[in-house]
């Protein structure tokens, strides 16, 4: 019966391999649309994940290129949390959970994808839930927007502007980043798409998400996304530039709301500008008083009515800093903030092609340039680097250590039971050896870690339950660089966002952040 258990092992890994993707696949869907089910799909795909590790003695955790800063952050994080003056409960248990669903999706994410097909699988299920997050946009702007839910303008300042949309993310300025980083995702496709159908589409995509936030009437996506194209239209195609500023000139003319407003980022005229200012102002203030240790990840709320300079009222709640530096720096300490920009900035290069040696070195030289203008800093850096070091590293070695193989029993050719002892039909014993030989191959394949970009995947391979053929119908070399640019982009525009909003700040954007640095470390290794 020795055949039939390693038969049934080999059925059960198979499933569990798929069942994780599944998982994937679902909170990459639900991402925008449902947090909860998002979460459910993340902790379902762990647990699969996890069996599959217990049971396949062939399967190998693999290293990410940014494992040790992303687990130097999750540490610190948590002290921050312990050694918080608003420690309490529900901080503990928003750590937990929170930070947890987003360290769980780099994990899975990043040991389960593995091929081309299944960057796809990924990037279809991302893209079909980016249409209906648009769709409802629309909706809104055609329809109206409940009147409880029009808290997002400022009447004396823009007595024009009625509503800003903001779909399925509650917030207008979230879902204008939400939407930047799909538009960079898109120019990453479109510089490597090869025939017009393709580049049509993408172009089509790009038309109607910027139409989308457009109705956000987001002053820092909008800038922020002037930048990125830019950038890119000097870096890949200047046709882009001549578009956008035609688009631009064409809203500018036909809407007068939203070039008041794109302008007054210039005159300070709104209201919430000086609020942002007065922000600011305050969480340096935090960062002065608690350098090391931070005030605690997802304590700022708690802590800053200490530092409220500015703001009279006390039944205004803020709840982030408004610029993802200065709330990281804050809520983390300094030491944790670099860890964390050290993945994310370390993303973005490997995903512009740096090599992930060079992208260490371009911040390891920004590092010492700020640790040694400072005696004090410099000792401190000294201590945190070998201790964290040495810590982070038994961390890894819990989880990367190597696994023992199953021992099985030889099995003599004198002991082999026939399919006729056995009992079996002819359909029968027909599918078990063709099921038996595919499951070898399955077996032999996922043991290869590296994968060239000249490997030919059969037709079974390539179909996805979200097939849409016209669009992802192209080489995977180039769809893998056009995905892996995209991210780097999108990684910029977060950057750049960042200086004046805090895009992480909202769940599903901080879900989406996470899958997007680990599929860009999981096409790095592919790419190898």
């Amino acid at each position: 019966m020795n055949r039939v258990n390693v038969f049934v092992r080999r059925r059960r890994i198979k499933n569990l391999e798929q069942w994780t993707l599944y998982a994937i696949l679902t909170e990459a869907f639900f991402l925008a649309l449902s947090e909860t089910v998002a979460a459910a799909a993340v902790m379902f795909g762990v647990m699969t994940w996890f069996l599959r590790s217990q049971i396949d003695s062939k399967y190998k955790i693999r290293s990410l290129p940014f494992d040790v800063p992303v687990s130097i952050f999750l540490l610190i994080g948590a002290a921050s949390v312990l050694l918080s003056s608003a420690r309490s409960l529900m901080l503990i248990y928003n750590y937990c959970t929170l930070v947890g669903i987003y360290a769980l999706t780099y994990l899975i994410v990043g040991q389960t994808i593995r091929t081309p097909a299944q960057v796809k699988q990924v990037a279809q299920a991302l893209g079909a839930s980016a249409i209906l997050v648009v769709l409802w946009g629309f909706f809104q702007f055609i329809f109206g927007i409940d009147p409880a839910d029009v808290k997002w303008t400022d009447p004396d300042a823009f007595p024009e502007l009625k509503k800003r949309i903001f779909s399925t993310l509650e917030n207008p300025n979230v879902l204008a980043g939400y939407l930047n980083i799909f538009i960079c995702l898109s120019l990453g496709f479109l510089s490597k798409a090869e025939k017009r159908s393709q580049k049509l589409i993408l172009i089509g995509a790009i038309i109607l998400l910027g139409t989308c936030l457009i109705m956000t009437y987001s002053r820092g996506a909008f800038l922020t996304l002037a930048i990125v194209l830019a950038i890119y239209g000097l870096w890949q195609d200047w046709r882009v530039l001549i578009l956008f500023a035609a688009v631009t000139a064409l809203i500018g003319y036909s809407d007068s709301a939203f070039m008041n407003r794109i302008l007054s980022t210039f005159t300070m005229s709104d209201s919430s500008e000086g609020v942002r200012i007065g922000i600011w102002v305050s969480t340096s203030a935090m960062i002065s008083d608690h350098p090391f240790a931070g005030i605690g990840w997802g304590a700022y709320q708690f802590v800053y009515p200490q530092y409220n300079y500015y703001i009279s009222d006390p039944n205004i709640i803020i709840y982030h800093a408004h610029n993802i530096y200065l709330n990281f720096a804050a809520e983390t300490g300094i030491v944790g903030a670099l860890a964390f920009f050290w993945y994310f900035f370390g993303t973005m290069f490997v995903s512009f092609g740096v090599s992930q040696r060079g992208a260490e070195k371009w911040f390891a030289e920004r590092l010492e340039k700020i640790f040694a203008s400072n005696n004090f800093l410099q000792e401190m850096a000294t201590i945190f680097n070998e201790k964290l070091a040495v810590f982070s590293n038994l961390f890894l070695n819990l989880f990367a250590g190597e696994k023992k193989p199953l021992k099985l029993k030889k099995i003599r050719r004198s002991n082999v039971i026939h399919n006729e002892e056995m009992n079996f039909s002819e359909h029968t014993r027909k599918k078990f050896a063709e099921t038996e030989i595919s499951d070898e191959k399955t077996s032999e394949e996922t043991s290869n870690e590296e994968i060239s970009d000249e490997k030919i995947f059969t037709e079974s391979e390539r179909k996805s339950p979200l097939a849409l053929k016209d669009a992802m119908n192209i080489d995977d070399k180039k769809f893998l660089d056009g995905f892996r640019l995209g991210i780097g982009l999108a990684f910029l525009s977060m950057a750049l966002n960042g200086f004046t909003d805090d895009l992480l700040f909202n769940i599903p954007t901080s879900m989406l952040m996470w899958m997007l640095g680990a599929l860009s470390a999981a096409i790095n290794l592919i790419k190898e």
